[in-house]
């Protein structure tokens, strides 16, 4: 008998969607927020009989079709219909597995998010993302000048995905280009 785990350790992320080709690989629906998560290889616990049984997935066994889509390849599932018994399973993972969000939303994902300042409003559309050893620096243009602003979790005052849009509490001073 495979080794379960017991349920309250893990966080369900999706479910089995359907099987995609011959060779056994499943689309996985899952939550956008466990992209970061799924992005590692975790161990994936697909829920059988109310027991979560452990799959791995292969070494390049996961292609993302989109930020909520991927096509996943499990040691041991090798043929069409072994796939079709997973289908429609949930998919849950072990939860210090679970990259938090906040963390992990990879800076680069804010190109093209209006900035804005809490007190300014908006600044500009953010056209780079820097990374000068960890200090993450987000370019922008204000006022036709390139203005580098620092991004830390401690500055950011909202976010939001669907409008993408950002806003920092930004360090007084940072806009005064050329006011000297």
């Amino acid at each position: 008998m495979m080794e379960t785990i017991p349920k309250n350790n893990c966080v369900k992320v999706g479910y089995v969607q359907k099987p995609h080709g011959i060779h056994g690989e499943l689309v996985i629906r899952f939550d956008e927020e466990y992209y970061e998560t799924l992005e590692e290889y975790p161990p994936l616990f697909l829920e059988i009989d109310n027991l979560l049984v452990p799959y791995f997935i292969t070494d390049e066994g996961l292609r993302f079709k989109s930020g909520e889509s991927v096509i996943t390849q499990l040691e041991w599932i090798d043929s069409d219909k072994k796939a079709k018994e997973l289908c429609g399973l949930s998919v849950f993972v072990d939860q210090n597995d679970v990259i938090e969000f906040e963390d992990e939303m990879s800076p680069n994902a804010l190109v093209g998010y209006q900035l804005y300042d809490e007190d300014l409003g908006l600044i500009g559309e953010i056209n780079e993302v820097k990374d000068f050893a960890g200090n993450i620096l987000l370019s922008v243009d204000y006022r036709g000048k390139e203005a580098l602003v620092p991004l830390n979790e401690d500055l950011i005052v909202r976010m939001d995905e669907e409008l993408r849009e950002i806003e920092l509490s930004i360090p007084e001073g940072l806009f005064d280009l050329d006011e000297e």
